[in-house]
């Protein structure tokens, strides 16, 4: 893999965004003409007056940064390993056509999913670089944790779940037989839980700081390896939790540090700017549009403008 620092022309024209596979002919300023006709001609500039320069930023962006990432990355990246773990998700969304289907709902061929899980490694490798995290960080905000959930209907309609007044008595039933004998916390999790980890006799694996509502993440925190909760009230029910001994630690932690970055990226997403821009200066890119060059800037290398983004994301999935 050639890694040598490389001098990249950020493709800003319509026509290297919409006419790339269309040959040699293409025409390679905003004044050239892509359709003639009596009623007049239509040109480059029309075009992308017509999308916007937002869009254009924003899908020029997308294929310098691909671009970029795998001459960086590409040797990193096990394809193989990418192609099984896709394989499995064909599985387990009911074969190839029904994935192919679903594919083609977000416009998207199988190779194209394929190319998209290939960034996504990518960009994981450019913020590990970026982003320094011990272990012990990692440890001090982790926790392997199981727990017993007791719901509490939200109301008189609600199928699922008891009464307040009966959860409460059921779940203290349970800490007095835990008191007696702890070794039965799984065999209780598997039999009375009312969560779907109860079919892992509730274990929830690791809990990253922040993923969990406040009252059970502060209660686990405090826990040590082993050690039970006394019984606690959440908007979901009562719960008793128990910290588990982390003996797959060293297994789990890239993913974990992966978890905890993106919280830092939440809180911080100049972090993920910052990381952009290093790299169009590695790389020498050259902006050959002004307004281009601001529409990136303003929207895709502003840590507040990305905040937002993902903000309106959020709402649109209805988090």
């Amino acid at each position: 893999m050639n890694k040598g620092i490389k001098k990249i022309i950020l493709p800003l024209t319509a026509s290297a965004v919409l006419l790339g596979a269309c040959g040699n002919n293409t025409p390679t300023s905003e004044d050239e003409t892509l359709i003639s006709s009596k009623a007049g001609n239509v040109k480059v500039e029309d075009v992308m007056k017509e999308i916007g320069n937002e869009q254009i930023a924003s899908n020029s962006f997308k294929v310098l940064l691909n671009k970029i990432l795998q001459d960086k990355y590409g040797d990193k990246i096990d394809s193989k390993s990418i192609d099984k773990e896709v394989d499995s998700e064909v599985k387990k969304y009911g074969g190839k056509d029904q994935f192919d289907t679903l594919l083609k709902q977000q416009g998207l061929t199988m190779d194209e999913y394929k190319e998209q899980r290939k960034t996504i490694e990518y960009q994981k490798e450019l913020l590990n670089e970026k982003v320094d995290i011990s272990d012990k960080e990692i440890k001090d905000n982790t926790k392997k944790a199981s727990h017993i959930l007791i719901k509490v209907k939200e109301d008189k309609n609600d199928k699922e779940g008891l009464s307040d007044k009966e959860a409460k008595k059921k779940i203290e039933d349970i800490k007095k037989q835990l008191d007696k004998d702890p070794s039965q916390f799984d065999k209780i999790a598997k039999n009375e839980s009312m969560d779907s980890s109860k079919d892992n006799n509730g274990s929830l694996g690791y809990v990253v700081k922040g993923q969990m509502v406040e009252p059970f993440e502060k209660a686990l925190f405090k826990l040590k390896d082993g050690q039970l909760s006394d019984v606690v009230k959440t908007d979901y029910g009562y719960h008793i939790i128990r910290a588990d001994k982390p003996t797959d630690f060293n297994k789990k932690k890239s993913q974990l540090k992966e978890k905890l970055i993106q919280n830092q990226l939440q809180e911080k997403p100049e972090i993920l700017t910052n990381a952009y821009k290093d790299l169009l200066d590695e790389y020498n890119v050259d902006y050959k549009n002004s307004d281009i060059k601001k529409a990136i800037e303003d929207n895709i290398l502003n840590p507040e403008a990305l905040k937002k983004q993902a903000s309106q994301g959020q709402s649109n999935l209805g988090m």
